[in-house]
């Protein structure tokens, strides 16, 4: 029997939802790799060196602790099965069952009075508390259980400190400049931020204070229960400690800033290449002229072209402007102008003695560096691949109208990348105003920000709307002089004032998985009021300093609002009262929500409703009047309850029409990887009521699909036409398209089918220095500005994340330029041609040269003479989780899959 809205609990009272009725109202599954146990001990890492003592994988069955590396089996396992031999058995077999109550408590611990966590045979812990701030404190202390290395390690990064903590690497040490560059806080700035926002919220915001310094105290008293005194020895204290030679400490309000900055800094932001842009339209200026100049840059930057597939149906004007780099508040970069540091840049040299000095402050030790030709054993422990992801989640919903069941079917899911242990990490919180199963990002488990609550489930995938604004302020000197690039004041109000200037200091230590010669690290940090400085240089001759301004700087705890409602069965009713969440999250994310009866879509963010005397692509003057205006409201959002077409698809694709890209995405044109799934999906509705087991099949179809052959191919091997010298060749790629254009391997026969053609494609596509965009954009834009495009060529299985076919145009440039050439209809039509200059016999003739040159370059790497001889090595393109820790997990096969994925089938609900 559904449960009535009368006899839920009001926000703050000292009841708690019933768990077994919140399991009454249908079937949620999920999985997250590898597994839940993300704390390595002594003993335990002791049992994975004697299964592997060099590489420290553990595997499961073999050498991994219990709840390990278990769930990465059933993730695997998955793609092994062919679309149509996924039942509901294969489900229930590689989804675990996500409810709210254990199917089997393997243990109970109650760390303080009010408390209770109960684990599952998976690992999860299920959290249940008196009051709301007993639930925190229960969140704060099964997290650090689980992640506490982990967390340590993310609070680390977020306060550009990761050298510091995990070793002097070349790529921790890059990380750092990055993220002081992105979100650099000092404590006192990172510690005031969750006070600031509780503030502006009144008693839900006091509220959300308090559970917040009882989610820290709850860390804290992991943390000393693992490890004694807080020394790196204990029976249940992470071996990293002492590998690494450091000692945990306590965590602050200002920890849990550093951390929320990763997820608002690299997950929950879009634009910020203003810059870029404006380099390549000075190129573009400069070999064609202004006017054509304009025209191209507008059809390259893909605004909002007429055929990109939107998860919503109907329109959504935001930013809908045209290119116009002659506004006034337009300040472009000179091509060639000098420049000058900017943040992150070295601030001087340091002293050995100064090292030995900031070391035994900070209490580091350290192992002597061995000689340089030595090797550690293992790998190091680097987390650099955090600032490559991409938004790479995906959500297919469908409609109760569509499916066989009679109501809303869901698979969706967050991908973040693969770590082990995983940044996301599983909970069950149970408590007043609190009901909420899914996963968190390590260190801000405080919600659950990803999962189900009492009847409905959510989802988020990264939108990338444009939040984040290039800001050039003029500089100036406080004497009056001269400015020049090198120049520490900038015109605010039109009076000097002195930039904001702060030294960064960490001191690195050799240890064992990073035997690096230490040495202290000094870092520049210049602000403004509009925010970080990135470099100096001059626009039009004027010195200049260039600044990223991001709406959710200084406000990176925020999101917890929106958050904490998802979580909430009192605020979070159905699909409306979800939408409402949603806008009170900052960061830029597609939400999508299904319950018994409603499939629902909101995209978030604090958007800036911009000058009308700026361009959205192009850097702005640092005026106040070229500033934002506001936000924009909800009613300005993307959002939809129960689309027409009966499905809501998303992939990182476009939130609806009229709804502008932001200018660091160029690819919204008519190839997206979300195709993959509407394709499908409306295939399966045209032809009948979709399944459970039907719509987990599709997504799991479209995730070995290589969409580049699938979507370009037939337009390619078209024009390539009849060419006796790539005859064999091309028959390849016929077939590999004909058979769907996959990269798997069902049967794990060890290699793909059709691997040469997969073979001559990928060198096709992209061969070290050659590349088919080259060849095929040479006649248009010439192959130097093809190059200088500030946008991805690829993005392949071969970066070992799992995530694919996402941020690059040259899908899209491909597709639609071929079907202008080949005489088919083409909505929002390039200004100008590329391939062959816009002669298809030109374009012919390059495309035919090329696939010859790419062909015989495999064949010579290979030592074969026929195309059909060549073969693919498929663990090229394995995921390859990174090591967050000294023990690792092995590699799978790839599949273009979100990391923790729920498949959600509810049948009742609540009184409406």
């Amino acid at each position: 029997m559904a449960l009535g809205v009368s006899a839920l609990p009001a926000q703050g009272a000292d009841t708690v939802p019933d768990p077994a009725t919140a399991d009454s109202y249908g079937s949620v599954r999920n999985v997250v790799p590898a597994g839940q146990a993300g704390s390595i001990n002594a003993l335990e890492l002791v049992r994975v060196l004697l299964g592997d003592p060099l590489g420290r994988v553990a595997v499961d069955g073999k050498n991994a602790p219990k709840n390990f590396a278990d769930q990465l089996e059933m993730y695997d396992d998955l793609a092994k099965h062919r679309p149509a031999d996924i039942t509901d058995a294969v489900i229930d077999k590689d989804y675990k069952k996500a409810g709210f109550v254990p199917e089997k408590v393997v243990s109970t611990t109650r760390p303080k009075a009010g408390v209770t966590i109960q684990r599952d045979q998976f690992g999860v812990p299920y959290i249940t508390g008196k009051t709301y701030e007993d639930t925190m404190f229960g969140a704060g202390f099964a997290g650090t259980q689980d992640r506490m290395f982990l967390m340590d390690a993310l609070r680390h990064l977020g306060a550009g400190r990761g050298a510091e903590f995990v070793g002097g690497t070349e790529g921790n040490i890059a990380m750092d400049r990055e993220q002081l560059r992105t979100s650099y806080y000092t404590p006192k700035e990172a510690e005031d931020q969750l006070q600031v926002i509780a503030d502006e919220n009144g008693a839900e915001g006091q509220r959300l204070l308090r559970g917040a310094d009882a989610y820290i105290a709850g860390i804290n008293a992991a943390q000393k229960r693992m490890c004694p005194l807080l020394l790196p020895v204990g029976a249940d204290c992470p071996a990293e400690y002492l590998a690494l030679q450091k000692k945990p400490t306590p965590w602050t309000r200002a920890d849990l800033t550093y951390v929320a900055s990763l997820v608002g800094g690299i997950f929950g932001k879009g634009g910020g290449h203003e810059f870029a842009n404006g380099i390549y339209y000075d190129k573009l200026v400069k070999k064609f002229g202004a006017t054509k100049a304009r025209e191209i840059f507008t059809s390259l930057t893909q605004k909002d072209d007429a055929e990109a597939p939107t998860t919503a149906s109907t329109s959504f004007p935001y930013d809908t402007d045209a290119f116009d780099p002659t506004k006034p508040g337009v300040a472009i970069p000179d091509l060639d102008g000098p420049t000058a540091s900017g943040t992150g840049d070295d601030a001087g040299s340091t002293t050995s003695l100064e090292t030995l000095l900031d070391a035994l402050r900070l209490g580091l030790t350290g192992i002597p560096a061995p000689p340089k030709e030595t090797k550690p054993p293992g790998s190091a422990i680097d987390l650099t691949s955090l600032f490559r992801t991409n938004g790479m989640s995906n959500a297919l919903l469908v409609g109760a109208s569509k499916t066989s069941t009679g109501h809303p079917l869901a698979v969706f899911g967050p991908q973040t990348g693969y770590y082990n242990p995983q940044l996301l990490n599983e909970q069950v919180l149970m408590g007043p105003g609190v009901m909420a199963r899914g996963v968190s990002f390590a260190g801000t488990n405080l919600v659950v920000e990803l999962g189900h609550g009492l009847d409905y489930a959510w989802s988020a995938t990264s939108a990338g709307s444009d939040n984040v604004d290039t800001v050039a302020e003029r500089l100036c000197n406080a004497d009056g002089s001269k400015a020049t690039v090198k120049s520490t004041s900038y015109l605010k109000d039109g009076e000097c004032v002195p930039m904001t200037y702060n030294l960064h200091k960490e001191t690195v230590i050799p240890n064992i998985t990073a035997p690096t010669a230490p040495k202290t690290l000094k870092f520049q940090v210049w602000r403004t009021h509009h925010g970080i400085v990135q470099t100096r240089t001059t626009v039009g001759g004027v010195p200049v300093a260039i600044v990223l301004e991001r709406s959710t700087y200084g406000r990176e705890a925020a999101s917890i609002l929106g958050f904490s409602r998802f979580n909430d069965p009192g605020f979070t009713k159905d699909a409306a009262s979800f939408q409402k969440a949603a806008d009170g999250i900052d960061y830029t994310f597609n939400w999508f929500y299904a319950d018994d009866q409603d499939i629902a879509y909101y995209s978030s963010g604090r958007l800036p409703v911009r000058s009308d005397e700026t361009d959205t692509d192009l850097p702005r003057w640092g005026d106040a009047k070229y500033d934002p205006s506001g936000w924009l409201p909800f009613s300005g959002h993307v959002k939809q309850i129960n689309p027409p077409s009966g499905y809501l698809a998303s992939w990182n694709n476009k939130p609806a029409h009229g709804f502008a890209a932001a200018d660091d995405n160029w690819s919204d044109g008519p190839v997206h990887r979300s195709l993959a799934l509407s394709r499908r999906v409306e295939t399966a509705i045209a032809s009948g009521d979709v399944s459970r087991a039907g719509l987990a099949g599709i997504v799991e179809d479209a995730a070995t699909e290589d969409l580049r052959a699938k979507e370009l191919l037939p337009e390619l091997l078209d024009v390539i036409g009849d060419d006796p010298a790539t005859a064999e060749a091309r028959g390849l790629l016929q077939d590999w398209y004909d058979d769907g254009a996959h990269r798997v391997d069902y049967d794990r026969t060890g290699s793909y089918a059709h691997q040469a053609a997969i073979r001559i494609f990928d060198t096709w596509w992209q061969d070290g220095d050659n590349a088919l965009a080259y060849d095929f954009a040479a006649g248009g834009l010439g192959a130097d500005l093809a190059k200088a495009l500030p946008q991805s060529l690829d993005d392949h299985p071969r970066a070992g994340q799992g995530s694919s076919w996402l941020g690059s145009p040259w899908y899209s440039y491909i597709d639609k330029d071929l079907r202008t050439l080949l005489g088919k209809p083409v909505a929002s039509p390039y200004s100008f041609g590329l391939c062959g200059d816009g002669s298809l016999a030109a374009c012919r003739a390059d495309l035919r040269a090329s696939l010859a040159a790419a062909v015989d370059r495999a064949e010579q790497a290979q030592g074969v003479t026929s195309p059909s001889a060549l073969t693919y090595d498929k663990s090229i393109d394995y995921i390859r989780p990174t090591v967050g820790g000294v023990v690792g997990v092995r590699p799978i096969d790839w599949q273009n899959r979100p990391t923790f994925q729920q498949v959600v089938d509810y049948r009742t609900h609540r009184t409406r």
